[in-house]
């Protein structure tokens, strides 16, 4: 491979919760670059006030040539960060302001959760403006789908050509493949559920997976839109139709600060319907891989999605999600042929949840519809995806 740069590597900064998966994808980013002999001095910080601390810290040692001491090392080169909104600041305008004062000019960023007019019109206009602000000031932007890219292009007045700055990137989510690392035994109770002092809020704990092969399976945080409902709704369909189905919805994954209710309500849709639901806790990094593979029917249908990183966690194992279609997922499955299950509603259908029905139906009758075929490519994996991140740091500082 080519130098990505002219001059030094940018400095990756990793702001927040070492668990959430914005971090995780820096994380896995870093280590694939340094697989391919680019050495990217990596920092990380848990917080805000970490970033506004070490900005500081930086500011002093440009300005006096000395580094300081304790600390992490500090360069005036160029800095790479990944930003949801979400992980800055308590609204859009404080993360623009947290990242527009704590970082250098030439940074450039990887933009996650772009904005789109389904989450609703206030939450949408404040996200929108936030984003496109940061679009402007930095040196660079990358997103991870085409998808993306066609939503930020719509926040910007003239598009991304008219961008002050610098060039704009798509880097798909990376995807590594774990089929061939399969290890047998059981899953019950592999789940300790506990969530750290200051790690994500978490709901039951100690909830054992046993039991994963006739449920219904969603990987990631429990929040509202998930599509945790749908499933659900989904399976209530079938037993009214009296159409064979799994009975339970298994979430797997802490629920995200602030939606604890919702665990509840939840618990009730279930209840009523005749139904079970139950949410693992936090699933440790040793345990998802097994988790995954045993798992019934995985399913993903959460709203407004433009890049998940439970699909690609779902593929690296072998198992093909049943997913509702959109633009998005339309794209990944154009980019992996094969690795995912698209519901769509059948023509006059008025409901997805129809559709959703019919796919779980499928699935329940054939268990290898949400099995990978083995000659599958899950390309892009983890140093495609650095090599692309590289060839946008020649762009945007070679």
């Amino acid at each position: 491979m080519s130098a990505p740069l002219s001059g030094d590597l940018p400095t990756y900064l990793m702001v927040g919760p070492a668990r959430h998966g914005v971090v995780r994808h820096a994380r896995s980013m870093a280590a694939a670059l340094h697989r391919l002999g680019l050495r990217v001095p990596v920092i990380n910080l848990p917080d805000v006030p970490a970033l506004r601390a070490w900005a500081v810290g930086r500011a002093a040692s440009v300005g006096t040539g000395r580094a300081p001491s304790p600390g992490p090392a500090l360069s005036a080169g160029p800095v790479h960060v990944d930003v949801t909104d979400a992980l800055f600041g308590a609204t859009p305008d404080e993360a623009v302001r947290v990242l527009t004062e704590s970082l250098p000019d030439r940074t450039t960023l990887t933009l996650h959760d772009v904005p789109q007019p389904a989450e609703g019109v206030v939450r949408f206009a404040r996200r929108a403006r936030a984003y496109a602000e940061l679009t402007r000031w930095a040196a660079g932007t990358v997103v991870s789908s085409r998808h993306e890219f066609a939503l930020l292009e719509e926040l910007l007045p003239g598009g991304l050509a008219g961008a002050p700055h610098g060039p704009t990137a798509v880097v798909p989510l990376p995807v590594e493949d774990r089929r061939a690392c399969a290890s047998p035994g059981p899953v019950d109770a592999v789940v300790a559920g506990q969530h750290p002092a200051g790690g994500p809020a978490g709901g039951p704990s100690g909830v054992p997976c046993g039991g994963l092969a006739a449920d219904v399976v969603l990987l990631g945080f429990l929040y509202p839109g998930k599509g945790h409902a749908e499933a659900l709704d989904a399976l209530a369909l079938l037993r009214d139709r009296g159409v064979p189905g799994p009975r339970r919805v298994t979430a797997l994954g802490a629920v995200a600060s602030g939606h604890e209710p919702l665990v509840d309500e939840l618990h009730r849709r279930a209840r009523t319907a005749g139904l079970d639901f139950r949410v693992s806790g936090f699933v440790p990094d040793g345990a998802l891989d097994s988790v995954l593979r045993s798992a019934g029917i995985p399913f993903a249908a959460h709203h407004n999605v433009s890049a998940s990183g439970s699909l690609a966690a779902w593929m690296s194992v072998g198992r093909r999600a049943l997913v509702p279609s959109s633009r998005y997922v339309r794209e990944m499955e154009r980019l992996r042929p094969g690795t995912l299950t698209l519901v769509e509603p059948a023509s006059g259908e008025g409901s997805p949840v129809a559709a959703l029905a019919a796919g779980i139906a499928a699935a329940t009758a054939d268990p290898g519809l949400t099995r990978i075929r083995p000659t599958a490519s899950l390309g892009p994996g983890p140093e495609d995806a650095a090599q692309l991140l590289a060839a946008f740091w020649r762009q945007a500082h070679g």
